[in-house]
């Protein structure tokens, strides 16, 4: 019997609440914000989780429904590189080589990157997990220390684990030894990334069921070694639970609270930070978490992928980015983003589980490079960007919100003259009939 079968027809008889249904998919449906254009970028994998791009420039998906490793060379292009590995949800590449979260553990592939895309040379066990017990997904990622960092979900909704792994973040040496806790009270962080800026772990936190519609809230976490994240007896921002017998309320104190709470049931997965050069640069160095959605909620959530407005280091609010997949009028539900991971082109790349698709969102407004306003004196400025000029009609440069007066205007480059009187830190805008994107410039 299907999974998703199981989990509305226990939601039925737990909650009583209508089951989500689903219905056909249509990229037509979809929508992200101004000045963003979604498309198909791969379709028919089963059940693609964790996507990460070879040094080649290639994407590689872990396939977790086919037991595989497929590789997307171009738009439709895919090739099952791998096979006959266990329900694979995660990979990450050092240099050529490939390490993989399976169900049951970690293995690495020796010089995965070939001319052909397919991976010839055996799987290497280094780290062996307990396959049993709910949870299956194993997530891995590499440290700037090199060392392997695996996040494994818990067991229950509420209960204390056995297994220190469990429920937690354990690190290890590259060749699977030096087993060592990183931290725990971590119900199910699937997402894991390194802030680019900070160098800081970030995580995505599952919360358990049975709490209602609206506890416990999901979470971001920024995760530090030896620290204790409060699962199961905390939830948010350090309040108590009174699971059961063997409930410890008194540990709460000295737990950490989250960077950030999310929409109970909302289902966060994969996290990745966005460092390329196709976006606005207010985009830099935040991340984008896609939310899974919920199979159990009264009203339903989830279901996109947001992007969360880190750049400076702390998680400063969110919002969403690609959504449509849910129709809360119809109660149902067109597809499930898993990973959101920007590729060596600046697109935004999407799996989801449920269509087998493979989404590319790709920014077609106009976009100001960074450093890319020159001022000469108070006066005269140049501006250098992308896609600054479609519709003429439509095109809009201001200058802390006043008009300036365009003196040559190209897709690439913008002269313009600023309006009397103003100095200091300057927000020059530019908007066009797609979107728009804004720079600030010190004027002396």
């Amino acid at each position: 019997m299907p999974k998703l079968f199981l989990s509305v027809l226990l939601a039925t008889i737990l909650y009583g609440q209508t089951p989500v249904g689903t219905r056909p998919f249509r990229i037509e449906e979809l929508r992200t914000q101004p000045g963003y254009e979604v498309s198909i970028y791969a379709r028919n994998l089963r059940t693609p989780r964790f996507m990460a791009f070879g040094p080649n420039g290639v994407l590689y998906v872990a396939a977790r429904g086919g037991n595989s490793i497929v590789a997307v060379s171009k738009a439709d292009k895919t090739i099952e590189v791998l096979r006959g590995i266990n329900q694979p949800d995660s990979l990450v590449f050092n240099g050529t080589d490939l390490f993989i979260g399976l169900a049951d553990g970690v293995v690495r592939l020796r010089n995965a990157v070939t001319e052909d895309l397919m991976i010839r040379t055996q799987p290497e066990r280094l780290i062996f997990l307990p396959a049993v017990g709910g949870h299956s997904s194993r997530t891995v990622t590499i440290g700037a220390d090199g060392k392997l960092y695996v996040s494994m979900g818990s067991t229950c909704n509420l209960c204390n684990e056995t297994d220190p792994r469990r429920a937690a973040i354990t690190r290890y040496e590259a060749d699977g030894s030096g087993q060592t806790l990183f931290a725990r009270g971590l119900r199910n962080s699937v997402g894991m990334a390194w802030h680019p800026v900070t160098g800081q772990l970030w995580a995505t936190e599952n919360g358990g069921d049975g709490l209602g519609d609206d506890q416990p809230p999901e979470e971001i976490n920024i995760v530090r070694q030896n620290v204790d994240y409060g699962w199961p007896d905390c939830i948010g921002k350090q309040r108590t639970v009174a699971w059961g017998p063997a409930a410890r309320p008194a540990r709460c104190p000295d737990t950490e609270a989250p960077e950030l709470e999310i929409q109970a049931h909302s289902a966060p997965l994969g996290l990745s930070f966005y460092t390329g050069t196709q976006f606005p640069v207010a985009v830099l160095n935040n991340a984008f978490a896609a939310f899974h959605g919920s199979w159990n909620r009264n009203t339903p959530t989830g279901y996109k992928v947001v992007r969360i407005l880190a750049g400076t280091g702390k998680a400063e609010g969110l919002e969403d980015f690609l959504w449509g997949f849910l129709d809360l009028n119809t109660r149902t539900t067109s597809g499930r983003p898993v990973h959101a991971e920007a590729g060596p082109d600046g697109s935004l790349y999407v799996s989801d589980d449920a269509t087998g698709n493979i989404y590319r969102v790709k920014y077609v407004g106009p976009r100001i490079n960074p450093g890319g306003i020159v001022c000469y004196g108070r006066s005269v400025c140049e501006l250098y960007g992308a896609n600054l000029m479609d519709d003429i009609k439509a095109l809009k440069v201001t200058a802390n919100g006043q008009a300036v007066e365009l003196l040559y205007i190209s897709p690439g480059q913008i002269n313009f003259a600023l309006p009397e009187g103003i100095t200091g830190a300057v927000s020059i805008k530019v908007e066009n009939a797609k979107a728009a994107d804004a720079a600030v410039v010190q004027l002396d």
